[in-house]
């Protein structure tokens, strides 16, 4: 790449080539493919662990680094490293504590395979098998999926996205896109963003505008010479705008109409990292996705929530409701049905859930438009414009 303005490094990519005809034709980066994936799973595994710490302290005010190691939540003792190893640990002591036995929560352990899967799943949407150099924001976006994740689950604790997560990784995306834009070719911030596009296309009509943003510098055979070093940093600073203006005018619009707040400022905040980290297209695809998954995953919320309404210690006090229906001399079953309507009438019944966090949903979304942005960009270029 470029030293100042993204443009092909003639000697870099000459060694690369020698290198894979050396090889047979195949890159060292496809030859490595298998491996990386293997390193990049098992670390996805151990910050899985470190993510669990994040989201079980973070809300209540306490450190990450101090204590060091993790501790049990009953009797306090410190979990020893070899009882720390993800996944492995949990089952081999069943998820209890070494020390006293107090069980722990098997999300723990879902955590873990969750950053893992879905670090993989990045890693090989941002760097695709079969290509010949590894792209250097894949690094930036793993870890920009770290944070959704730890912001997912404390959203689902506590109803909060702590600003470290949302703020924080806000900045980090502002900083790193400097690089990234002199380093990779066509990052997500290119191709999802209006420079060079606007640059290029500006004195052409809104529509033809419209399409080539769509389709993206790559899809145009925009030349590397065409970029700037600013164009990536410009694009995650208007992302950033555009996506907390995005959510934060849909907040005040069902403020207006619900007279209620319709949108946590978390929210705004979670979508202005997210404009940031994959600009404008990118957050409306993320925003179009999201309110698509909330709205089957609420419905089947709902679904769950009326169905656990239902009493179900009835089934718990079928043996006992058998045996009065066996001792009546008739037949007659309405001993049964009159103690079914007495556990019916004391059974508590769970709240009903009329409303789930957006944050996870947002998150979801984010995953999957960094997963399959280039589907995701073809398919609105092709169905939409």
């Amino acid at each position: 790449m470029g030293e100042a303005n993204g443009t092909s490094n003639p000697e870099k990519e000459a060694v690369i080539q020698q290198l894979a005809t050396a090889m047979g034709g195949i890159s060292p980066v496809q030859e490595l493919y298998p491996f990386l994936c293997v390193v990049v799973f098992v670390f996805g595994l151990f910050l899985g662990s470190f993510f669990n710490v994040c989201i079980y302290r973070i809300p209540l005010g306490l450190s990450v680094n101090s204590p060091r190691r993790s501790f049990c939540f009953r009797c306090g003792s410190q979990i020893r490293w070899h009882d720390n190893i993800p996944v492995l640990s949990y089952l081999l002591l069943r998820g209890k504590c070494r020390q006293c036995g107090a069980g722990f929560s098997p999300r723990y352990m879902a955590v873990e395979l969750l950053t893992a899967i879905v670090f993989l799943a990045v890693f090989m949407g941002t760097s695709p098998p079969g290509s010949e150099t590894l792209q250097a924001a894949t690094l930036w976006y793993l870890a920009f999926a770290g944070l959704l994740i730890v912001g997912t689950f404390t959203d689902l604790d506590h109803w909060i996205i702590p600003d470290g997560v949302t703020v924080g990784g806000a900045i980090a995306a502002l900083v790193l896109s400097v690089p990234i834009g002199l380093l990779d070719q066509f990052p997500l911030l290119i191709q999802f963003g209006p420079f060079p596009i606007v640059r290029e296309y500006w004195d052409a009509d809104l529509y033809t505008m419209m399409l080539a943003l769509s389709d993206g510098p790559k899809a145009l055979d925009l030349p590397a010479e065409a970029h700037r070093w600013w164009d990536a940093p410009a694009n995650a600073a208007i992302g950033a705008a555009f996506g907390f203006s995005l959510l934060y005018s849909i907040g005040v619009i069902g403020k207006v109409l619900f007279r209620k707040d319709a949108m946590g400022f978390g929210d705004v905040k979670l979508f202005a990292m997210i404009g940031a980290a994959m600009g404008i297209l990118g957050s409306l695809l993320t925003l179009f996705l999201a309110c698509l998954f909330g709205v089957v995953g609420g419905a089947v919320g709902m679904i769950l929530s009326a169905v656990r309404e239902n009493p179900s210690s009835v089934l718990q006090e079928a043996p006992a409701l058998l045996e009065v229906t066996e001792g009546s001399s008739s037949g007659d079953p309405s001993p049964a049905v009159s103690r079914i309507e007495e556990i019916a009438r004391s059974a508590p019944r769970p709240r009903s859930v009329h409303h789930l966090p957006f944050g996870p949903w947002i998150a979801l979304a984010a995953i999957v438009v960094l997963i399959f942005h280039q589907p995701l960009q073809r398919f609105v270029s092709q169905w939409i414009f």
